[in-house]
């Protein structure tokens, strides 16, 4: 899938300035989870010669990645939304066209909204009875408060994609001749493989949009 984007055509200023700065935030929130899987990587790798080279392994070291593995586990989530590179089920929705497509996207993705926000609240009740609690790993007594943390934040975020999402959706459903916006468009293999060699070579984001490639062939 790709993200659509602003072109020629009947264009909402708004949703696309709110998804631009929107993005800016999931762009630094997974750019801090990739920065700290390498900081964990490094950290297996001592824990790993410490183990076996110098017989003194890091105390506690699987208690830190239980506790700090939600950081990337989880803070990506609205930036995989945005892009639409997450697990889907296209086997019916690929044959579908127009408005009936737009309709059951936004469909979709208000019952993704009402889920997280179900989540939300239980995670954030889960994050503040640890807090209240002082829940600890056994080993070393590892407050896992932050990672809980996490995992509310990120849905957050999430949830506020995929409300950028509903009106994106939803103005597409209500007129489909709309440039999409804010939302990731289905490609097939051969669209997906020339958009991929594009963004290699720089080309895209200079190029016009192409019109008959808009709205996944809405």
């Amino acid at each position: 899938m790709a993200q659509g984007q602003s072109g020629n055509g009947r264009r909402n200023s708004a949703l696309s300035a709110i998804d631009r700065a929107f993005s800016r935030i999931e762009d630094f929130a997974t750019l801090f989870a990739s920065a700290f899987i390498f900081i964990l990587m490094l950290f297996v790798v001592c824990e790993v010669i410490g183990r076996y080279v110098f017989n003194r392994p890091i105390p506690g070291a699987i208690d830190w990645i239980e506790v700090y593995m939600a950081i990337f586990a989880f803070l990506p989530a609205a930036y995989a939304q945005r892009l639409g590179v997450h697990v889907r089920m296209e086997l019916v929705v690929a044959k579908m066209r127009g408005r009936l497509l737009w309709a059951t996207e936004c469909f979709a993705v208000c019952i993704g909204v009402v889920y997280c926000l179900i989540i939300i609240d239980k995670s954030w009740e889960h994050f503040l009875r640890s807090v209240i609690e002082g829940d600890s790993t056994i080993d070393v007594q590892l407050q896992t408060w932050p990672g809980k943390l996490v995992v509310p934040v990120a849905l957050t975020l999430l949830c506020i994609r995929l409300v950028i999402q509903v009106w994106g959706y939803g103005r597409l459903a209500l007129n489909p001749d709309n440039v999409p916006q804010a939302v990731p468009i289905i490609m097939d293999a051969a669209e997906h493989a020339r958009a991929e060699i594009e963004e290699v070579i720089g080309r895209g984001s200079n190029d016009p949009p192409d019109p008959s490639g808009s709205g996944a062939k809405a």
